[in-house]
C-alpha cells in the first residue's frame, strides 16, 4: 500500500509539474507573438481602423496627435454602459484653442489583439461623416507599437520584436507630453533649413505631408509674408475663432537625431497662436515608425 501511494503521488507530481509547463509555454509564446491590425490610408493620409468600444465595433482615426481618445455623440448611444466623471479636462488645441472636455468611463477598447479595460474616453457632439472618434496614444503607454504604411497595418510589438527593430532601425529621442494621465502627446527635435533646431509634434492625424510652423520664426527663417498665400481658417468647434495662416516654402527639416530623416523643397504653413513650436505629420518620417513611448523612442524605418 505504501509503494502504491507513492508511485501515484509520483505520477501526480510529474502530472503537475507538466501542466505548469504547458502553462508557462503559452504564456511565453502569447509574451512573444507579434499581431497586428489592417488599416486604411485614406486619400488625406489618415490611418482609418476598426475597433470595438464596449463591444460595439466602429471606424476610428489613429490620432498620435489627438491627447485623449474620442468617440462622437452618435457612436457613445449605440455602446452604453458610459460612466461619466465627476471631474474634466481642459486642454488647448494647437492653435491655443481652449477646449473643456467631458470624461467617462468605458468598459473596454479592443484594437485587433490588443485589448484595454476600464479606458477613459471622452465624448464631443461633432459630425465626423463616417468616422466614429480617434484612438489617441494615450492606451499605448506601456504598449510598443509599429505604424506599417507599406503593408497598411499596426503591428503590437513584443520585447523580442523590439530588439530586432533597434538593431535595423534608426532611434529618434521623443518626449512625451503627459497630462496627469489624461493626455498625451508626443514630440521630437527637428532641424529647420540648418538655422534652427525645433520641438515638433508628431501628429498621424494630420494627414500626409503636413508642416506647420509658428509664425514667431518667420523673421528668423526669411520667409516673406508678403509674397506668401494667406488664409484664414474658422475652428471645427467654434467658428467663431479663426486661425491666420501663411504658406511658403521651407528648404529643409531634418530630425536632431539622424540625417536619415529629411523632407527638402516643402510647403509649410506659418500658424499664427501656435502653441507649439511646430507640428509635422507621419507619414513623411519613414515607412515602418515604431514608438515605444515606454522608453520615449521612435524607431524609424
Amino acid at each position: 500500500m505504501k509503494k502504491y501511494y507513492t508511485v501515484r503521488s509520483s505520477v501526480y507530481c510529474w502530472s503537475k509539474s507538466f501542466m505548469l509547463l504547458i502553462v508557462l509555454l503559452l504564456i511565453s509564446n502569447v509574451n512573444f507573438a507579434q499581431s497586428s491590425i489592417p488599416f486604411e490610408l485614406t486619400p488625406q493620409g489618415h490611418i482609418l481602423l476598426k475597433a470595438k468600444v464596449n463591444g460595439v465595433e466602429g471606424s476610428f482615426i489613429f490620432d498620435t496627435g489627438a491627447g485623449l481618445t474620442l468617440i462622437t455623440k452618435a457612436f457613445s448611444d449605440k455602446i452604453g454602459k458610459v460612466h461619466k466623471q465627476d471631474g474634466s479636462y481642459t486642454g488647448f488645441r494647437a492653435t491655443g484653442e481652449k477646449l473643456n472636455a467631458d470624461l467617462y468611463d468605458v468598459q473596454s477598447l479592443l484594437i485587433g489583439s490588443f485589448a484595454e479595460h476600464n479606458p477613459v474616453v471622452t465624448i464631443f457632439d461633432v459630425n465626423l461623416g463616417p468616422i466614429d472618434g480617434l484612438i489617441s496614444l494615450l492606451s499605448f503607454k506601456e504598449q510598443p507599437l509599429t505604424i506599417d504604411y507599406v503593408n497598411k497595418k499596426i503591428i503590437f510589438e513584443t520585447e523580442k520584436s523590439m530588439a530586432g527593430i533597434r538593431k535595423s532601425g534608426h532611434q529618434v529621442g521623443l518626449q512625451l507630453e503627459d497630462a496627469r494621465d489624461k493626455a498625451l502627446t508626443i514630440f521630437a527635435y527637428f532641424i529647420v533649413n540648418d538655422k534652427l533646431t525645433l520641438q515638433f509634434s508628431i501628429d498621424s492625424g494630420a494627414g500626409n505631408n503636413v508642416y506647420r510652423l509658428n509664425s514667431q520664426f518667420i523673421s528668423a527663417l526669411a520667409i516673406d509674408t508678403v509674397n506668401a498665400k494667406k488664409i484664414v481658417i474658422p475652428s471645427e468647434f467654434n467658428p467663431a475663432l479663426k486661425s491666420v495662416i501663411y504658406q511658403a516654402n521651407v528648404k529643409s527639416i531634418q530630425a536632431k537625431a539622424t540625417s536619415a530623416i529629411q523632407c527638402t523643397n516643402v510647403q509649410a504653413s506659418f500658424i499664427d497662436g501656435l502653441i507649439y513650436d511646430g507640428i509635422v505629420s507621419l507619414n513623411w518620417i519613414g515607412k515602418q515608425v515604431t514608438f515605444d513611448l515606454k522608453r520615449k523612442e521612435m524607431i524609424v524605418r
